[in-house]
């Protein structure tokens, strides 16, 4: 009935962490929440401070791409080992989305379009102090552009946990893409 991925896309400071952590608890099933947070987290802290501030990395050997590869290499081995996972990121680009694709072909995937307003997103970002100031506003225009949706959830005007309730609801039902 669930499927073994839900893919969480949308632009950074949407909430697509805070609505996986949420939908983790509502789903029956265990889902692990395995979000790029979780590789670039693992990095040196004097490299994840230059990059939440926007700043370059310059330490020999770092790649971002690289790290996404990485990423979604990890996602298909929780796969293969029978876990099933919710995913987030903000892919924007047609090529690591593909990359991703092939990743989890052969797999049940719900991909969710985690949609919400610019200026949320960007009071979102100055507030967490954790990302780099401009990015939500970036990728916002890019966010969407190439990927495929089965569900939609606005995250703008209410909380993680209304969302969550919301997505929970969708997936239950079986309910098709909305946007």
């Amino acid at each position: 009935m669930y499927p073994d991925v839900i893919l969480l896309n949308g632009t950074g400071s949407s909430g697509k962490t805070s609505l996986a952590k949420e939908l983790q608890e509502l789903l029956p099933t265990q889902f692990l929440n395995f979000s790029i947070d979780s590789v670039l987290y693992a990095l040196p802290p004097s490299d994840l401070k230059h990059m939440m501030k926007g700043e370059e990395i310059t330490r020999d050997g770092y790649n971002y791409g690289q790290l996404t590869e990485g990423y979604h290499r990890c996602v298909k081995g929780l796969l293969e080992s029978g876990c099933r996972v919710i995913i987030d990121n903000a892919w924007i680009n047609e090529e690591e989305i593909d990359a991703l694709e092939s990743v989890l072909k052969g797999f049940n995937v719900q991909r969710v379009k985690v949609q919400c307003r610019l200026d949320v997103c960007v009071a979102r970002e100055l507030a967490r102090g954790d990302r780099a100031i401009g990015l939500a506003e970036w990728e916002f225009p890019l966010v969407h552009q190439h990927m495929k949706y089965d569900l939609v959830v606005d995250t703008s005007d209410i909380s993680p946990k209304e969302a969550a309730a919301q997505l929970f609801e969708k997936l239950r039902s079986g309910e098709e893409v909305e946007a």
